[in-house]
């Protein structure tokens, strides 16, 4: 069973009402918020050097970038890192995308770089952006129908911003969205937690990084 890390933060009629409304087992009501189809693609959402940071506690991060997370967001990398050489080796599709704040006057500069751990390997996609979703002002839907991807894995950060953003605007495009919360991340401890909790109970599956390889695995061994 999953290890839901929101668990503690919800009161004992939290629990009863997610429960009883039947989230636990269906996620929304209104329309199909569960499950993976047969055709996944990995999506790594602005894992990026204003970002991520040096490798530090989060407020010695923020004195270089404000927007850096520091050991919050390296302990995701590496482990997005194993995920997205998982994935590969099941000749799962890996995709990118960068935000490009409008600050930045060069799209090439080194503070928007993909950082190297888990920087694309030659031939996969990497979409600028300017917003929090993936889908506003890109052409990511067009690649993923062109390529009849119907379930978007989604990583990176942040859990309560762009990954948030995107899952919501993937499922409302029609696409299964699948969460590996270990390699999701977000500066704040309860906007993360609650970040997740949402997106299970109303967009998508939220699952051990295990427990989407299997998926993943399975996928691979099916095509």
């Amino acid at each position: 069973m999953t290890d839901r890390v929101w668990e503690d933060l919800l009161s004992e009629q939290d629990k009863r009402v997610i429960e009883k409304a039947g989230y636990d087992k269906d996620g929304a009501s209104s329309w199909e918020s569960r499950g993976a189809g047969e055709n996944p693609m990995v999506l790594v959402i602005d894992v990026q050097e204003l970002i991520v940071g040096d490798d530090v506690p989060i407020l010695e991060a923020v004195e270089e970038h404000r927007t850096a997370m520091g050991e919050i967001a390296w302990d995701a990398v590496d482990r997005i890192a194993d995920f997205l050489e998982f994935a590969r080796g099941n000749d799962i599709p890996v995709g990118y995308t960068r935000v490009v704040p409008s600050s930045y006057d060069d799209p090439d500069h080194e503070d928007l770089a993909i950082v190297d751990p888990v920087a694309p390997e030659q031939g996969e996609t990497v979409i600028d952006k300017s917003y929090a979703s993936a889908f506003y002002g890109t052409d990511l839907l067009a690649r993923l129908n062109r390529n009849d991807v119907d379930t978007l894995v989604v990583v990176g950060n942040s859990t309560s911003g762009c990954v948030r953003a995107t899952t919501v605007d993937a499922q409302q495009h029609g696409f299964d969205v699948v969460l590996p919360q270990e390699c999701i991340f977000d500066r704040i401890e309860a906007s993360h937690k609650i970040g997740l909790l949402d997106m299970w109970m109303k967009y998508a599956e939220v699952l051990e990084t295990a427990e989407v390889e299997d998926y993943l695995e399975s996928m691979g061994e099916s095509a």
